[in-house]
């Protein structure tokens, strides 16, 4: 009986392999193709965010996977045999690929920096980074600098979720430019301390000071709590900055998904007191150096022009959760609050990056209002679109984000540093 019941456990062994190889496959063709209807558009997110992210790790559990399995005793049957290493075979060919784009993404990002017709920037390489070492890249777990100094919890209001992080090294240089964050969660999740820290860290780690914050959420907090507490802690910002050790004239706000939007909102809402808050009679101006958008809601309205008819999932969230009326019925108040709308010809520099396999804020979106942006604005507006990825990538440490935080940092720089005053300057 134990001689007959070796090939049958051995014939289990294999099918639980080919299943896992499969589920391996089915998620690195969601990586590649993601799904926009039904369970598949559901699926679509956290399936191929992973793989998308985790491309190594997918070939190295399949290559543990059929290691194993030799190693056990490979399947006699020739069916399952070459099943398995068909399916097989295709996730490591697969995952290949998503790793050639992640790699491939630094051509991309700096391509499209250096095409900016009027202020084209050249990126570092690689190597000239100060903190996103290669070791720290194939981890593509964001680990904090060692001598990294952060001030917790700070309030900037006097309810609970009005808190900010302050961040700086013991060698940060008195007057340093500051970078503003703003996390995502689609207005009514997320926390200071669980998004952009790759590209904070390699800000702070040039001598910039970064501040990042917490906002209230709906739907205990509607619309426009989330915009309110954005101009609170900017008006913070500007009023504390001394203090910090920070130039309050520097700031470059950046956000991404839904703290894309407040980012950008902000940024070109400066001269509209609608927002602002009671208490900061000594700030007189509101206005940033740039802004970063990260994969950002750009347009709040749903349109399908803009979002490709992808806005149904944006209306419903809006209209039900968020802002808690209409868009049919109070389409100005929409209006109002899309970025996109509120493009001027003084607005500040722009910086917009997003996937192009993003499911959660469409492509076009971001298409969209870089159109209208350089329509409309006389500042830059620098556009990167990375082939093959999805929402909220810059979350790992990887080689595309590696990209992304080179082009944020030599966009920051840019905008703040002495040469860019004399471009703006009125004697010009």
């Amino acid at each position: 009986m134990l001689a007959n019941a070796a090939p049958h456990n051995n014939v289990g062994v294999a099918v639980v392999v080919t299943l896992f190889s499969a589920f391996l496959l089915l998620s690195v063709l969601t990586a590649l193709r993601p799904g926009r209807k039904g369970v598949v558009k559901i699926l679509a997110y956290p399936v191929g965010w992973a793989a998308g992210e985790l491309a190594l790790q997918a070939i190295a559990a399949q290559l543990a996977a059929i290691g194993f399995l030799v190693w056990w005793k490979w399947p006699r049957q020739e069916w399952l045999s070459t099943t398995l290493i068909v399916i097989s075979s295709l996730v490591v060919l697969c995952n290949l690929i998503l790793l050639g784009v992640q790699f491939h993404s630094r051509t991309v990002v700096a391509r499209a920096m250096s095409r900016e017709p009027h202020e084209p920037l050249t990126l570092g390489r690689p190597r000239d980074d100060q903190f996103g070492s290669w070791w720290r890249t194939l981890l593509q777990v964001p680990l904090h600098p060692r001598d990294l100094l952060v001030q917790s919890n700070v309030p900037y209001g006097p309810l609970k979720r009005q808190r900010l992080d302050v961040w700086r090294l013991s060698t940060t240089p008195v007057d340093a430019p500051i970078i503003f964050f703003v996390h995502g969660g689609a207005w009514i999740f997320g926390d200071k301390r669980e998004q952009g820290r790759p590209m904070l860290h390699e800000f702070v780690s040039r001598g910039w000071i970064a501040v990042a914050m917490n906002y209230r959420l709906a739907p205990r907090f509607r619309w426009p709590a989330q915009i309110e507490d954005v101009t609170r802690a900017l008006g913070w910002i500007k009023q504390s900055a001394k203090s910090l050790g920070g130039d309050p004239e520097r700031i470059v706000i950046a956000g991404g998904s839904a703290g894309g939007h407040l980012a950008a909102l902000a940024a070109l809402c400066a001269d509209d007191p609608q927002w602002r808050p009671q208490g900061f009679t000594r700030v007189t101006d509101w206005s940033v150096r740039g802004c970063i958008s990260l994969y950002g809601v750009l347009e709040m309205t749903g349109d399908d022009v803009a979002w490709d008819g992808h806005g149904d999932k944006l209306r419903d969230l809006l209209e039900n959760t968020v802002v808690g009326v209409p868009v049919e019925e109070h389409e100005d108040l929409y209006r109002s609050l899309s970025p996109v709308e509120r493009i001027t010809e003084d607005a500040p520099p722009f910086l917009v990056i997003q996937g192009g396999n993003d499911t959660m804020v469409d492509v076009h979106v971001a298409r969209y209002f870089v159109e209208r942006f350089r329509r409309v604005a006389a500042a830059p507006v620098y556009y990167v679109e990375i082939p093959l990825t999805q929402h909220a990538f810059d979350v790992s440490a990887s080689p595309r984000t590696s990209a992304t935080v080179r082009a944020a940092v030599a966009f920051a720089e840019h905008v703040t540093s002495p040469s860019r005053d004399f471009l703006n300057s009125p004697q010009r």
